[in-house]
């Protein structure tokens, strides 16, 4: 248990250890060495854990695919060892015999770890006094895109929490709303112009998406009259945001209605989506995967095995096919390996997401819908943030762990105190 906490630790404070001794590499080398620590320490296999045989299935492939473009079993395990800790830390979560007072302990401690992100940002904001891509809380250091994915997946369970909890103590509402204060301070202390789009997408998303179960257990009136609440204390927070981030604020006067800020903005959105650089070469995301899946589709070599590990960011390889940005999780795959493993990948995190052994109850059947479709958009349409880290996956496969496991069937039950819920 204590080792799981580290692992936490480290993962959610890499970024801080980079910033201050400036060892970037060494400092990876130890968040790798805490999560194999956890892996070994407590290892467990279940073969009853979901996914087991797409998890072997992806790794088969991967090493196949590697032999195939001479990569050497370095590179590959390089290339996919997110996927390999995240399903490994899944297994020994999933197996261990957790009792609900230690649920509580791990969900406190990463609820701390999401708060202390503040920090960071603020430190980026007042300290440095800029803000700044790479610098992403205390998590990162180099990556931007987990500015915007972060505050996606945390806000959105955060939401729905708000949603189900049908009575919350003052403690309760001041831990969430400092939750969405520090998701939204990632982003934007990272000059992220996701952020103004994906959250009030999957904020709609989540409400249409936890109607149905809140109609019939009741008290959805009362929890509209805060969901409207808050968006009027939102709205403008988010026209701030789009007024001080970059491309967004390029022909706005500041005399703009808030309707007018929000149109300029999805048009400059658009505009970039499907823009190419002075040499032709896609940028936008939506452009780059539009000319990645052709260019896939035209050459049987590609379409099977891709071009090899580690060769996404490569000159060569981004003249070759055309794109000078914009790659995402799904396209990442496709020009690293071809379209099998990019599908396995696929169907991998589906299994390890929706597959449910435990107790059903409304709350978790929203729970898991929502964390697929953060999966969705993000690998298809937004960043590599699913399999090239763990910022997201600790935390999503500890929340999964608790509520697909057979094990945890009465801790789930205590934890959410939403016995009603069940069908």
């Amino acid at each position: 248990m204590n080792l799981l906490f580290l692992c936490l630790f480290f993962v959610y404070t890499q970024g801080m250890w980079e910033r201050t001794f400036f060892f970037l590499s060494e400092v990876t080398y130890i968040v790798d060495i805490s999560i194999v620590a956890f892996i070994l320490f407590q290892f467990k296999w279940n073969t009853n854990t979901p996914g087991s045989k797409v998890f072997f299935a992806l790794l088969l492939t991967a090493f196949l695919v590697g032999m195939t473009n001479s990569d050497s079993i370095a590179e590959t395990f390089l290339y996919i060892r997110f996927s390999i800790y995240t399903y490994l830390i899944y297994v020994q979560i999933y197996s261990l015999g957790l009792d609900t007072r230690n649920w509580f302990r791990l969900l406190k401690f990463s609820v701390w770890m999401i708060l202390i992100q503040v920090i960071g940002s603020l430190y980026t904001l007042f300290f440095l006094g800029e803000r700044i891509e790479g610098y992403v809380g205390l998590m990162s250091s180099t990556g931007g895109t987990t500015a915007t994915v972060f505050p996606l997946f945390v806000s959105s369970i955060a939401l729905l929490y708000y949603l189900f909890r049908s009575k919350m103590q003052w403690k309760e509402w001041l831990i969430l709303l400092l939750v969405f204060l520090s998701a939204f301070l990632v982003g934007y202390a990272s000059g992220k112009r996701g952020i103004y789009f994906t959250l009030p997408v999957f904020f709609i998303i989540t409400i249409l998406m936890a109607f149905p179960t809140l109609i019939k257990i009741g008290g959805f009136k009362k929890k509209l009259i805060g969901i409207t609440s808050m968006a009027v204390l939102i709205i403008p927070v988010l026209i701030f945001g789009i007024f001080n981030s970059s491309g967004l604020n390029y022909s706005l006067s500041g005399n703009e209605s808030y309707s007018e800020v929000i149109l300029n903005s999805y048009s400059f959105a658009q505009e970039y989506e499907s823009a190419t650089d002075q040499y032709g070469r896609t940028i936008g995301r939506t452009n780059t995967t539009a000319q990645i899946i052709e260019r896939s589709l035209s050459d049987p070599t590609f379409f099977i095995s891709g071009v090899g590990y580690g060769t996404t960011k490569e000159e060569s390889t981004m003249l070759r096919l055309g794109y000078g940005y914009g790659l995402v999780g799904f396209t990442r795959d496709l020009i690293s390996a071809g379209w099998i493993l990019s599908v396995l990948t696929v169907i991998f995190m589906t299994v390890l997401i929706l597959r449910n052994n435990s107790v059903k109850l409304g709350l978790t059947k929203v729970f898991r819908r929502l964390v697929f479709l953060v999966f969705l958009y993000t690998h298809f349409f937004y960043s590599s943030d699913f399999t090239v880290s763990l910022k997201i996956n600790l935390l999503m496969v500890i929340l999964l762990a608790l509520i697909n496991a057979p094990l945890h069937k009465n801790a789930s039950l205590e934890v959410f105190s939403l016995n009603k819920l069940i069908k």
